[in-house]
């Protein structure tokens, strides 16, 4: 299928007019191929930009020119034709989000409606943005906390006791929750949901109970930095909820509140001598501590019927960089690319949080901290969890995967109530989680056993399968490159071996000086991939000779936070991975080796090699223009390795 000049054949179509590109072409609807091609000749002609002098009327002319061309390239292919004349530029728009190559001539046009009422379903759902979540609970408190017994009192054995607690474990809760959200205006939005619940009752209690709730929830954007919600139940308007939110760019003021039925009746009722009642509030400031850090100071404060508490806390959050390329963590390359090429651990890209704080609220005061870690590339995420408060101690730790439109995780809590493990997984929205009961008792044994297993498993599936993959992500970006490098960068390699030549007197001057005073000699130098691994073979630059002719007075010097990509003699084989210039060198009489990442600056020779108390050439320019090599002393030499 012909496309356009920009990659994409529906760019620039007039949303409106059906039959705009046979207005461009002067045609009726029912012309023929050879009107077509007649009249797309006659006019690429009249409006071709080079038979143009003038530079006003060129200008207009090549538009005229990019548009008579969409136009034939649309209309002189029978499929694109067929569907521009069914349904315009949208249907140009459906040919690029299904396959109708396989469609057969009578069924093309009921396929191509079929695929727009399948678009407009998917626009209505992007609108509301749908979500479904289903909740089914499971007791298995049996397979840890029970332990059976025969009929004369003896306990069975273990197989046995297995098999009746596995019996024994009983469905607890299953609810399902739907949630719509849709744009009123520009800066409101109203929010649906809905949740039915289904329960045997709680512990050993019978019975069972159902449960059904509507809330609705308005969202209305003052300012950019000033945020409203209220929340009601739509089926028994027994209260509003209330918040507020007030941003800036060092701190985050929150206020929610919650207005009961009985709070809002107060004013009509008659006045009694009850208590005057008060709404619950709460109020919580988020601050920036440090200007130029993302550590943030919390202090929450909130009056509620169960009582006051107060909460105070520190959270930060960090990005890390293990590649070979990076200089520090808080000191990045000015001119890092925001592109990266795949790794082949995964883990070189990752981001990391953490929040420790405390809060007082009676017997529910205690401490707690928070760690989470993601790995970027893999898209997996794990956190840990702990709080020590007069109820003991309890912790939480899980993890999830995300994809594109696709996440499952897990995670383990233990508390006084006993261990939960919680699963979930996502696709397009639906969520399905499943809560399950291992104990109703404080079980730290089992807590643990709930999340090394799990954890271990996933260590195996990333070494078997997930390194493996990565690794073969990698190799297939390498082998493209070093074909593209052949193919698409002729002009560039070609460019390299003319600047080769041009430095090679200027290099071969440089290096006879120095060997003339047994300074520095560079025997080989290289630039390329920092990670030696498969699939880069073949990717480094021979830069030896832009290296010498850079070497002045025994001294090599490169300044870093930059690529060494731009020196002249240089250029970068592979984008998006970490270069490293690799120098092989003679100096006194000793050779070295030295490797320095692509961002690092470059001092030759090494502090280590400048321990012997010798001398190093300098060139001197006579006032006739005639140069000598003399020696330097040890001071000028230390002076010169500081630099």
């Amino acid at each position: 299928m012909p496309g356009n000049v920009d990659g994409s054949i529906d760019a620039g179509l007039p949303p409106d007019d059906q039959e705009h590109f046979y207005s461009v072409l002067n045609l009726p609807k029912t012309a023929s191929d050879q009107e077509i091609r007649e009249r797309y000749r006659q006019l690429s002609i009249v409006f071709h930009p080079d038979k143009q002098v003038d530079e006003r009327r060129k200008e207009a002319a090549t538009q005229r020119f990019l548009e008579v061309q969409k136009a034939y390239e649309v209309l002189s292919d029978p499929v694109t034709r067929r569907a521009y004349d069914i349904l315009g530029p949208e249907g140009l728009q459906l040919l690029q989000s299904a396959d109708f190559k396989h469609a057969a001539e009578e069924e093309f046009e009921d396929a191509l409606r079929r695929q727009q009422r399948e678009q407009a379903r998917l626009r209505v759902e992007q609108a509301v943005h749908p979500r479904g979540n289903i909740t089914i609970g499971f007791d298995a408190s049996s397979l840890f906390d029970d332990e059976y017994e025969a009929a004369d009192g003896s306990l069975v054995s273990p197989w046995q006791n297995f098999l009746f607690a596995l019996h024994d474990v009983r469905k607890n809760k299953f609810s399902v929750r739907h949630r719509i959200q849709a744009e009123v205006s520009k800066k409101t939005w109203l929010v649906l949901a809905s949740r039915v619940t289904l329960g045997s009752g709680s512990g050993n209690r019978p019975g069972g109970y159902v449960g059904s709730t509507m809330m609705g929830t308005v969202r209305h954007h003052f300012s950019p930095r000033l945020d409203f919600e209220a929340t009601t139940s739509l089926m028994s308007v027994s209260g509003l909820i209330l918040k507020s939110t007030y941003r800036t760019d060092d701190y985050v003021v929150t206020c929610q509140s919650e207005l009961s039925s009985a709070f809002i009746a107060q004013p009509f009722r008659p006045r009694r001598n009850g208590p005057l009642l008060l709404p619950p509030l709460s109020v919580s400031v988020f601050r920036r501590l440090f200007p130029k850090s993302p550590t943030q100071g919390m202090l929450e404060a909130s009056i509620s019927p169960a009582g006051p508490r107060i909460a105070i806390g520190v959270t930060s959050s960090a990005f890390h960089d293990s590649s070979p390329d990076r200089v520090t963590d808080d000191e990045p390359s000015d001119t890092e690319s925001p592109f990266r090429a795949p790794s082949s651990s995964g883990l070189a890209l990752y981001s990391s949080d953490w929040q420790l704080g405390f809060d007082l609220a009676g017997l529910g005061s205690g401490l707690n901290g928070r760690y989470g870690i993601t790995f970027l590339e893999l898209g997996v995420t794990f956190q840990t969890v702990l709080r020590l408060g007069f109820a003991g101690f309890t912790w939480l730790a899980g993890g999830d995967w995300r994809g594109n439109n696709a996440a499952i995780g897990a995670n383990v809590s233990v508390n006084s109530d006993g261990v939960v493990v919680r699963v979930d997984a996502t696709y397009h929205g639906q969520t399905l989680t499943l809560p399950i009961i291992l104990s109703h008792e404080h079980n730290q044994s089992v807590g643990l056993w709930a999340a090394v297993l799990p954890s271990t498993v996933l260590a195996l599936v990333y070494y078997f399968r997930l390194r493996p993959r990565h690794r073969k992500q990698r190799l297939t970006y390498l082998q493209q490159a070093r074909q593209q490098l052949r193919e698409e960068k002729s002009d560039l390699l070609r460019q390299w071996q003319e600047t080769i030549l041009l430095l090679q007197d200027t290099a071969s001057r440089h290096m006879r000086a120095e060997e003339a005073c047994d300074g520095l000699v560079i025997l080989d130098a290289r630039y390329g991939p920092s990670e030696r691994d498969e699939g880069t073979e073949g990717l480094d630059v021979d830069v030896t000779i832009p290296v010498r002719a850079l070497v002045n007075s025994s001294q090599l010097y490169i300044p870093g936070k930059r690529s060494k990509a731009g020196i002249p003699g240089f250029y970068d084989p592979v984008a998006g991975v970490p270069k490293t210039l690799r120098v092989r060198y003679r100096f006194r009489g000793r050779e070295h080796y030295a490797e320095i990442p692509d961002s690092m600056p470059v001092v030759l020779p090494l502090k280590g090699t400048l321990r012997f108390p010798t001398q190093m050439c300098a060139m001197i320019l006579r006032g006739d223009g005639t140069r000598s090599f003399h020696n330097v002393t040890k001071e000028a030499l230390s002076l010169g390795a500081q630099h």
